[in-house]
C-alpha cells in the first residue's frame, strides 16, 4: 500500500512539474503615429552689387535707347511731330539706395521737329546731347517676373531750333513734353534692368540644395533631411551699394540614420513665393535615436544568461524575448521554463509561452531606454493561474524590468558630436549651408513597427550662402 501511494504521488508531482502551456495572443493595437517635425525657415540673402548690375547693362544695353516718329509734341504756340533718336555715349553709371537704383545714361538726341500751319511748313533739325537721371524701383511677381518702374528726367544742352523765323531751345521742347518724351527711355531702362537681374535662377538653386539630404554622421551614417514646403522672397532693400533679397525655405528638417541617403521628394518644382517678414537664422529639427526591437531583446538575453530570475523557489529560464509593438504599450512575447530547486537535472521544468506588456519611458538625465510597469498580458495570467498559480502575480514582470534597460547615451552624444562638426562645416558648392546646434530640447519617446525611438528636437542656427561670386553674369548663377 504505502508503494503504490509513494507511485501515485510521484506520478502527481511529474504532472504538475512537468506542465506547459501556450497563452493566446494578446490584443494589439497599431503604435502611435510619429508627430511631424517642426517648421523652420532656412535664410539665405542674395547680394547684387550696383556694380554688376551697371556693368551687365553696358554689356548688353544697344547704343540706340530710343526712337520716336512722328510724336505730337507742343511746341508753345502750336502743335509739333516730331522725329527722335535717342543713342548712348559712354558709359552707364550708378548706384543702389534707398531701395531704388539709381542709373545716369549719357546720350545724344538727334531730332527732326516739323512745323504745319494754314501759313506755312517748315523743319527743323537739331543735335543735344545729355544726360538720363532714372531711378528704378524693383518688385518680384508671383510669377517670379521683375516688375520695375522707372521715373526721373533728361537733362539736354540747349541746342537751338529754328522753324521758319521763330527760334526755339530743343530743351525747352523736351521739358515741356517730358512725360511722353521720356517714357521711351525709361522703358528701355525697364526692360534691360528686369533681363540682367534674375532672381528665379537663385531660388531655383536654393530650392534644390534643400531637397538633397546633408550628410552629418558617419558611424552610424545619419542624413540631415531638410523636406522643404515653401520659399518665401522679402521686398527688395539696399545696403552697401547693392540690391539685397532675403531667401527663406519653410522646412520640416529630422535626421535620418542609414548606409544610404533617404528617399525623398527631388526636384520639386519651384512653387509661388510668399512673403518673408525678415530673414532669421533660428533653426530647429528633430534627431532620432533608434533602438530596433531585436537589439533591444538581444541585449535582455545577455544580460538573463548572466543573470537568470529567481522566483517562487524556483529558476526561470528565458529562452526566447521578442519585442512586439501596440498603442498604448509595447508586448514581451517570452518562451521560459521554470526549475524546481530541488530538481538539478530539469527533469520537471515547466515550461511554456505567454506575454507581458510594458511601458516604454526614457530617462532624459541617464539617457536610458526602459520598459516599465512589467505585467502579465490578461490571457496569459489566467493560463498561469491553471497551469502554476505560484508564479502568477508581478514578480517575473519586476525582474524583467531589471533587464529591460537600454542605455543609448553613447548613440546620443556621438551623433550629438558628429552634427555639430557636420553643420558648422559648410556643406555643398555653389549654394553652401552652414549652421551650429546650439541645444537639444527634452526627447520626445515613441516607437514604431521597427523599435523605440527617442526624438530630440534641436535648435540652433542655419543659412545657405548663394555665393554669388561679384562680375558673374546675374542671370547664369
Amino acid at each position: 500500500m504505502r508503494a503504490s501511494y509513494r507511485c501515485l504521488c510521484l506520478s502527481l508531482v511529474l504532472a504538475v512539474g512537468a506542465c506547459g502551456f501556450e497563452a493566446p495572443a494578446p490584443k494589439r493595437t497599431p503604435p502611435p503615429p510619429s508627430l511631424p517635425p517642426p517648421i523652420s525657415v532656412v535664410s539665405a540673402t542674395l547680394n547684387l552689387p550696383a556694380a554688376a548690375i551697371v556693368a551687365a547693362l553696358n554689356d548688353r544695353m544697344h547704343a540706340e535707347i530710343a526712337n520716336i516718329k512722328d510724336e505730337p509734341v507742343d511746341c508753345t504756340f502750336a502743335k509739333c511731330m516730331l522725329d527722335l533718336v535717342a543713342t548712348r555715349t559712354g558709359a552707364i553709371t550708378g548706384r543702389a539706395a534707398d531701395g531704388k537704383l539709381s542709373l545716369d545714361v549719357p546720350l545724344a538726341a538727334t531730332a527732326q521737329l516739323q512745323l504745319k500751319t494754314a501759313l506755312f511748313k517748315t523743319k527743323a533739325n537739331s543735335l543735344a546731347t545729355g544726360t538720363v537721371h532714372a531711378e528704378t524701383v524693383i518688385a518680384l511677381g508671383p510669377d517670379w517676373h521683375l516688375r520695375t518702374d522707372t521715373q526721373g528726367q533728361v537733362d539736354l544742352s540747349q541746342a537751338q531750333l529754328k522753324l521758319g523765323p521763330i527760334k526755339m531751345s530743343f530743351a525747352d521742347i523736351w521739358n515741356r513734353n517730358q512725360g511722353r518724351l521720356s517714357a521711351p527711355l525709361f522703358k528701355t531702362l525697364d526692360r534691360h534692368v528686369a533681363q540682367d537681374i534674375k532672381i528665379k535662377p537663385q531660388a531655383e538653386r536654393l530650392w534644390l540644395k534643400m531637397q538633397r539630404p546633408i550628410r552629418v554622421g558617419k558611424s552610424p551614417t545619419a542624413w540631415l533631411v531638410l523636406a522643404p514646403e515653401r520659399i518665401r522672397i522679402s521686398p527688395l532693400a539696399t545696403r552697401g551699394d547693392a540690391l539685397i533679397v532675403s531667401m527663406g525655405v519653410d522646412v520640416r528638417a529630422h535626421v535620418v540614420v542609414g548606409d544610404q541617403p533617404p528617399a525623398t521628394a527631388q526636384n520639386l518644382e519651384l512653387p509661388s513665393p510668399a512673403p518673408l517678414a525678415a530673414p532669421s537664422d533660428r533653426f530647429a529639427f528633430v534627431v532620432p535615436v533608434l533602438l530596433p526591437y531585436g537589439e533591444a531583446a538581444g541585449l535582455a538575453m545577455q544580460r538573463l544568461a548572466r543573470t537568470p530570475i529567481k522566483s517562487g523557489g524556483g529558476r526561470v529560464r528565458i529562452e526566447k524575448i521578442e519585442i512586439l509593438p501596440s498603442g498604448q504599450d509595447v508586448v514581451v512575447a517570452t518562451r521560459f521554463c521554470v526549475s524546481q530547486s530541488w530538481d538539478p537535472f530539469g527533469w520537471f521544468d515547466s515550461c511554456g509561452e505567454g506575454y507581458l506588456r510594458g511601458t516604454p519611458e526614457f530617462d532624459a538625465r541617464a539617457k536610458m531606454i526602459r520598459i516599465a510597469n512589467m505585467h502579465y498580458d490578461i490571457a496569459t495570467e489566467g493560463m498561469l493561474l491553471a497551469a502554476m498559480r505560484w508564479l502568477a502575480g508581478d514578480q517575473l514582470g519586476k525582474a524583467l524590468e531589471t533587464k529591460l534597460v537600454f542605455n543609448v547615451g553613447r548613440d546620443i552624444d556621438k551623433l550629438d558630436a558628429e552634427l555639430r562638426t557636420a553643420l558648422a562645416k559648410p556643406q555643398g558648392r555653389g549654394v553652401v549651408v552652414s549652421g551650429a546646434v546650439l541645444s537639444f530640447g527634452t526627447p520626445l519617446l515613441t516607437w514604431n513597427g521597427e523599435g523605440f525611438l527617442a526624438t530630440f528636437p534641436a535648435a540652433g542656427t542655419i543659412h545657405a550662402d548663394l555665393n554669388l561670386k561679384s562680375g558673374t553674369p546675374l542671370d547664369s548663377q
